[in-house]
């Protein structure tokens, strides 16, 4: 199933179009142990993929405009061959220089490195965000390789026809959360506005138990740990004398049991204030739990889009710039949910999928971790002007051991009786996109 015209995806592509400087490109690399494929096998993996989601054939096209007819299969594929035997330091920089080269023609690509370890390759897709989210990413990569999707979770429900006094409310909200003035923390150099180049990107992993251990002692969820460990390492980047908090724009899934398998776009952003200033690791875990409550709350809110489904489509950029401004909003931080076994292509196994994340326009930072085959995966992408970027994941990694050393039930114990803890297992309290 697919939705040819996501409200959530014209957003992006209006928003992408106000900032050209600025790429709106996620996406992910598989990285494959065997030998590298041909054009052709290839070429039939892209026609997979373009079957799974009819936009997927079109070229790129303005906001708003008709696609510029269909492209073929080979105007979405690149191929580089990498130096001799450069292992994971030349595949990671190539990965950053192809990712400096925006889409242009088509709003999706494949691009093929090779050549930095024997009988290994790599495939890097990327897709524009108007076009796609991360769950269907996901979703196209599964059914391209005959894969089953993801488990199916629990939906919201849709939002009512009529104007119920507490619609209304929810549309108040939403108008005063892009019209006030923001207090978001800004990370990089002071007077220094984003971007200042091409962007910077980094990655780290840690096993999936591990984190999952964690929120279980800590009595919280995995996504909670995921951010209070963010909080924790961004610290050493506060300005001393800043006013104001770090505002993290988590996206949150939104499809609904009638678009619960569909691609395209379908998630909302929700605010959540980090506690980067809270002193130890336990204090920012219970911290960043309360901080959260809205993403548990709000997470089935009929009403949560009011703002987006009442405004024409073509205002949805504008209002899109003005909740990511830098003083409403620090950074993007998303959680992606992936396969729990590790995936094969044509036989030979998939052992690593490296998350891509966007920068938005004026933003000095935006974090992306996802899950595979029992690892989750760090991936960072900053302006340059952001100093010691690759502190960041050895710093977030730190933060983890840090709540491995808390005292179980700590941060269960500061935060009773605040919010209703959620369901041990429960998907929809993890998984953010």
């Amino acid at each position: 199933m697919h939705e040819r015209d996501s409200a959530a995806g014209e957003r992006w592509f209006h928003y992408g179009a106000a900032h050209p400087h600025s790429t709106m490109e996620i996406g992910g690399v598989a990285v494959v142990s065997g030998p590298v494929p041909s054009t052709d096998e290839l070429l039939v993996l892209i026609d997979m993929v373009r079957a799974a989601h009819p936009p997927l054939r079109d070229r790129a096209r303005a906001p708003g405009a008709n696609a510029r007819g269909p492209a073929a299969p080979a105007d979405h594929l690149e191929k580089f061959e990498l130096p001799t035997d450069g292992g994971e330091v030349a595949l990671h920089a190539a990965i950053e220089r192809g990712c400096a080269q925006p889409l242009t023609e088509v709003t999706w690509g494949v691009t093929l490195f090779h050549g930095h370890r024997d009988n290994e390759f790599a495939l890097l897709l990327r897709a524009h965000h108007g076009l796609l989210d991360g769950m269907s990413l996901i979703g196209i990569m599964l059914a391209a390789l005959g894969e089953p999707g993801l488990r199916p979770r629990r939906t919201p429900p849709k939002p009512p026809t009529s104007w119920t006094p507490r619609r209304v409310r929810a549309l108040l909200r939403g108008v005063a959360d892009i019209a006030l003035p923001g207090q978001a923390v800004t990370l990089g150099p002071a007077g220094v506005r984003a971007p200042t180049g091409p962007p910077r990107r980094r990655w780290a992993h840690t096993p999936l138990t591990r984190m999952k251990a964690i929120a279980r002692a800590g009595g919280t969820n995995l996504n909670d740990v995921y951010l209070a460990a963010l909080a924790g390492a961004l610290r050493p980047w506060l300005p001393d004398d800043a006013a104001g908090t770090v505002q993290a724009m988590v996206p949150l899934d939104t499809r609904r049991s009638d678009t619960s398998n569909a691609v395209g776009n379908f998630h909302r952003g929700v605010r959540v204030a980090l506690p980067c200033r809270t002193p130890t690791a336990a204090e920012r875990l219970a911290a960043t739990y309360l901080a959260t409550a809205d993403i548990r709350s709000g997470r089935y809110d009929p009403d949560a889009d009011t703002l987006f489904d009442t405004l024409p489509t073509r205002w949805h950029g504008r209002a899109m710039a003005l909740s990511l401004h830098p003083r409403r909003t620090t950074l993007v931080s998303t959680y992606v949910p992936g396969p729990a076994q590790p995936l094969e292509l044509h036989g030979h196994s998939i052992h690593t999928l490296l998350p891509l994340m966007f920068l938005p326009p004026g933003h000095h930072l935006s974090i992306c971790l996802a899950e595979y085959a029992g690892t989750a995966h760090l991936a960072v992408v900053a302006d340059p002007s952001l100093p010691a970027v690759d502190e960041l994941p050895t710093r977030w990694l730190a933060e983890l051991d840090a709540l491995e050393r808390t005292p179980r039930a700590a941060p269960a114990a500061i935060a009773s009786g605040a919010v209703a803890a959620p369901a041990p297992g429960d998907p929809e309290h993890t998984a953010t996109r």
